[in-house]
């Protein structure tokens, strides 16, 4: 009876080790489907200081938003909900750009977006993607910066004057250059601003063409989003409307739902198409590694 009971005894102190040790690798996201294992990282507190730091670098960046600084109307919310987008979200700029012997006047709505929460989407793809590169905050900030001002277009007109050019009407719908209604891209005469308007309020449907579905606030494009999500449903291309519609859904749906999240699943796929350039802190080009 002694020898059975002392049996019973290495048995359960056995199985105590192993129960315990499952318990640690769990929780240590050691063993595969079990606690942390496959989560994103988690989210830097509220009150963190490093937080706190990076939200005032993206507000800094922020202030490159002409179509904001430069506006005669103050970029007033809209109120209502435009275009499957929440409108307490949703500013209306009219604003001013060119020489004063050349100027252009636009009409753009933009999404407003809280440094706070684009600096955590950094944060979290850093943290996950990158690991252990103390620069990658700052040069994807830095892109995005210098892509897009840190400006949203859900609509509207966002003119754009690249290596110093004429300023020139560029249509965006969802974050992406289109042609909507027809109207072409890149001309460098004053829209009035009626049509302008017209055209921001035209349904999605309208769109005719989308010359290469590159995304803000970097240069997401739909193949790097669909190799990283391969069950998005997402077609790499948009040369078909179907496509084009598609990737209007998804780019607005992911990006709704980022607000209200660490991360943003279209940040992750550009980063992802892009790890050696990033982690030499350069800016990549669209077909950069």
């Amino acid at each position: 009876m002694y020898r059975l009971f002392l049996n019973h005894l290495r048995r359960t102190a056995r199985a105590s080790r192993f129960v315990c040790a499952v318990l640690f690798c769990a929780a240590s996201g050691l063993v595969p489907g079990f606690g942390q294992a496959n989560a994103s990282p988690a989210p830097l507190p509220m009150g963190s200081s490093i937080l706190r730091e990076h939200t005032a670098e993206v507000r800094r960046a922020q202030r490159a938003a002409y179509a904001i600084s430069d506006a005669s109307n103050g970029c007033p919310v809209v109120g209502s909900p435009m275009l499957g987008w929440p409108g307490n979200l949703v500013r209306h700029c009219i604003y001013t750009e060119g020489p004063a012997d050349d100027r252009r006047t636009g009409v753009v709505y933009l999404l407003d977006v809280e440094p706070r929460v684009i600096a955590q989407w950094i944060e979290t793809s850093c943290r996950k993607q990158m690991a252990g590169i103390s620069a990658c905050f700052a040069t994807v900030l830095r892109c995005g910066g210098e892509n897009s001002g840190f400006m949203f277009p859900i609509s509207g007109n966002m003119m754009e004057n690249m290596n110093d050019s004429p300023w020139k009407n560029y249509f965006f719908r969802n974050g992406m250059t289109v042609e909507i209604d027809r109207e072409p891209n890149a001309t460098p005469n004053q829209i009035p601003l009626a049509r302008q308007e017209a055209l921001a309020h035209l349904p999605d449907n309208r769109v005719t063409s989308i010359p290469s579905g590159l995304l803000r606030f970097w240069r997401t494009l739909p193949r790097q989003f669909a190799k990283r999500y391969p069950n998005s449903g997402v077609i790499p291309d948009v040369n078909s409307h179907i496509a084009q519609q598609e990737w209007l859904n998804v780019a607005r749906r992911e990006f709704l739902a980022a607000l209200k999240s660490s991360t943003n699943p279209l940040l992750s796929a550009w980063m992802a198409a892009h790890p050696e350039t990033l982690r030499a802190g350069e800016c990549p080009g669209d077909d950069s590694p």
